[in-house]
């Protein structure tokens, strides 16, 4: 929620926002620093004279001029990208909730897999009828969302183009009548968040706002299951054969051995690889290059060895005998490279391309590390907490529904 004399964007209240915040902050550091250097520049320009012998001609002062602002750019860049394309990032949700825009109002649909729907309108509410909450921004029916859960959320229009959007989650979704657009809503604490529609759809555009209240895991369930169970006991009432145990069960089965098949089948995949490339791999690396190492250690031990006890009894022989043998491998590389100039090559180019290889990996490595620190703004501690919580919450969600449609 926006406040008095606000200059920046607002607390961010899901993992998108979080990344969004930390983009601007990122991104005004950039830009103030920019302006500050330029402004110098400037300055120190117009309080000197306009005309310099040492800056007549300076390769270097162009090359400079041409790199930093290609490195500003890809500085601006890069992290954009990835946040741009993590907007789009759609991660197993566990409900949706579809978002229907008209003109002046929203509806919101919830629903379950027996096959019923629980939807109801969202009008803004009068000042006469006003008891608290915030002039324009206040609705009858609140969008009820989950916290620290991951879920999806279904916009589309009935009329004319709206727009979905919660600027303190950096939410905003067209609402395009025949297409349906997804967003991915996770937010990160229980509470109240409030949104306009940020598309001009008719006169009464200004009012028609947005309201999602965030609350636990448990609290969520139990809202939607009692909510779902009122629809099926006024579609029971109506005589309505919505749905049989036989549905039901058939339904569960396809479920059951679909979810058995994709987590055997990925089970299966995680510790293959997990097999072949935490333990094969290391191990066969370490294995013969410990094997290789030991013998080489070995032989060289026993033979500085023996020419030690050598050079003990007869210091000289031994002296003569090490320095041509020095001499005759210093010998045998040059007769090596004098008899076979392309083995020798080859061999040279292929020290030689290691080497750039491995130079190019540690710089890889090294770019790798700076964009990922420049395209995440949040620390790695953060990350875990909120993905724990999540499958702490997951878990929560499936086992109380799941009980609850067992007994129920």
């Amino acid at each position: 929620m926006s406040f008095w004399s606000q200059m920046g964007l607002q607390e961010g209240t899901s993992v998108l926002g979080v990344e969004v915040q930390g983009l601007y902050d990122y991104s005004m550091f950039l830009i103030t620093m920019i302006f500050s250097f330029v402004s110098c520049i400037m300055v120190k320009i117009l309080m000197k004279k306009f005309s310099g012998r040492v800056y007549l001609e300076s390769q270097w002062l162009e090359i400079m001029w041409s790199i930093l602002p290609v490195g500003f750019l890809v500085a601006l860049g890069l992290p954009s990208i990835k946040l741009l394309y993590l907007m789009d990032e759609i991660s197993l949700p566990e409900a949706t909730i579809k978002t229907v825009g008209h003109q002046w109002y929203w509806s919101y649909e919830y629903s379950d897999s027996r096959g019923s729907s629980y939807s109801f309108d969202s009008y803004l509410v009068p000042d006469a009828l006003m008891e608290g909450g915030y002039r324009l921004l206040e609705v009858d029916h609140r969008c009820v969302v989950p916290s620290l859960l991951c879920m999806r959320g279904l916009v589309t229009s009935d009329d004319v183009i709206h727009s979905w959007a919660i600027p303190s989650s950096s939410i905003k979704v067209d609402g395009v009548p025949g297409r349906i657009n997804q967003i991915s809503l996770c937010f990160l604490r229980t509470g109240v968040f409030y949104g306009q529609c940020s598309e001009l759809c008719g006169v009464n555009h200004s009012f028609m706002p947005i309201c999602v209240e965030s609350v636990s895991t448990e609290v969520y369930t139990n809202w939607i299951i009692e909510n779902h169970n009122l629809v099926l006991q006024e579609m029971a009432n109506k005589g309505g054969n919505s749905w049989t145990w036989w549905g039901v069960l058939v339904a569960v089965a396809k479920a059951v051995g679909n979810g058995v098949y994709w987590v055997v089948s990925m089970y299966g995949m995680f510790l293959f690889y997990l097999f072949y490339y935490s333990f094969y791999i290391p191990g066969k690396f370490v294995v013969l290059g410990g094997l290789e190492i030991t013998q080489w250690f070995v032989e060289s031990a026993f033979a500085f060895i023996k020419w030690s006890l050598w050079f003990s009894n007869s210091p000289v022989e031994a002296s003569i005998y090490a320095i041509l043998y020095l001499a005759g491998n210093l010998w045998g590389a040059i007769v090596f490279t004098v008899t076979s100039p392309v083995k020798a090559s080859f061999w040279l180019v292929k020290g030689i391309f290691k080497g750039v290889m491995g130079l190019c990996a540690l710089s890889y490595y090294t770019f790798e590390a700076i964009a990922h620190s420049l395209t995440s703004f949040t620390e790695d501690s953060f990350r875990e907490f909120v993905m724990q919580e999540v499958n702490l919450n997951t878990k929560k969600f499936v086992w109380i529904i799941t009980d609850r449609y067992k007994n129920g």
